[in-house]
């Protein structure tokens, strides 16, 4: 019986060089989703993506305005990742049911979530326009038969699409399951994160079809039943460059709470307020 290998070719060459304001910019934007996760969690009474703050930041921090984001049904860090303003995130987490309205058909059932992902890159055309489709799936893409279908035509038609596995299921998928990468990564190192990233979207944007991330934890400390945490594990990474981020942190923090504390004020008093987190163009929810 043959043993399963997971396929890890890298296709394009990540910047071997990511400069020191790049490298803030990923762990600001970390500390802010956490931040945000916190007030949407206390809103909406149920976990959201605390802990995977590596894997959402380093995928998207490159995307472009007319490039699409598929995110599971969180509205909090999905929206603010693509550009929402928290006035209208707040007001979508005020509201009675909780929850954004979708652009996808429905609420994705085990293993179809990469179908609808892969319905938003067909529907947005085959790669002639340079832009991408960066799917976040909280489960295994191909782990139904609808699911492996939807990956196979993704493959045939060379979707310019690249799914982020945020629970790393696919990381065993085997190696001659499918003509694309398959490439696993340390979920909680957002640097791992924003080099396989940037491999992955380059290649989609110059035609050469989808890929997936699976982004599963490699802690040191996996081995006793723990996780490391990414804003954690940043934070040391940044400090051993010369770079502790101490002091920038209280400042973060302090500024977007207040933030944070006014959009919560002001969401839902004005037609602004009101616009749906959902109506910013090219993003939509599982």
């Amino acid at each position: 019986m043959a043993t399963k290998q997971t396929k890890k070719t890298i296709p394009e060459t990540a910047p071997s060089l990511i400069s020191n304001e790049k490298l803030q910019q990923m762990y600001s934007a970390m500390l802010k989703c956490r931040i945000l996760e916190a007030h949407a969690r206390d809103l909406r009474g149920r976990p959201t993506l605390k802990g995977k703050e590596a894997a959402a930041v380093g995928a998207t921090i490159d995307l472009q305005p007319d490039d699409a984001l598929v995110f599971p049904a969180n509205a909090a860090v999905g929206g603010f990742l693509k550009g929402a303003s928290l006035s209208s995130l707040f007001a979508q987490l005020q509201a009675k049911n909780g929850t954004p309205k979708r652009k996808a058909a429905t609420s994705a059932g085990p293993g179809a979530q990469s179908s609808l992902a892969t319905g938003v890159a067909l529907a947005r055309g085959t790669g002639k326009t340079g832009n991408v489709t960066l799917a976040f799936l909280s489960q295994h893409p191909g782990q139904s038969p609808t699911g492996h279908e939807a990956l196979l035509f993704a493959d045939a038609h060379k979707l310019p699409i690249v799914y982020v596995d945020i629970d790393g299921g696919s990381e065993n998928i085997a190696a001659e399951a499918y003509r694309f990468p398959v490439i696993p990564v340390d979920g909680s190192d957002v640097v791992a994160v924003y080099r396989v990233a940037h491999e992955c979207i380059v290649r989609a944007r110059r035609g050469g079809g989808p890929s997936i991330i699976a982004c599963r934890p490699f802690s040191v400390k996996e081995s006793i039943g723990g996780s490391q945490d990414p804003l954690r594990s940043m934070e040391n990474y940044l400090s051993l460059k010369g770079l502790s981020m101490h002091d920038k942190k209280q400042r973060i923090i302090h500024t977007f709470e207040a933030e944070i504390k006014q959009a919560i004020k002001t969401a839902g008093k004005t037609a602004a307020s009101k616009k749906s987190a959902d109506s910013i163009p090219h993003l939509f929810y599982l």
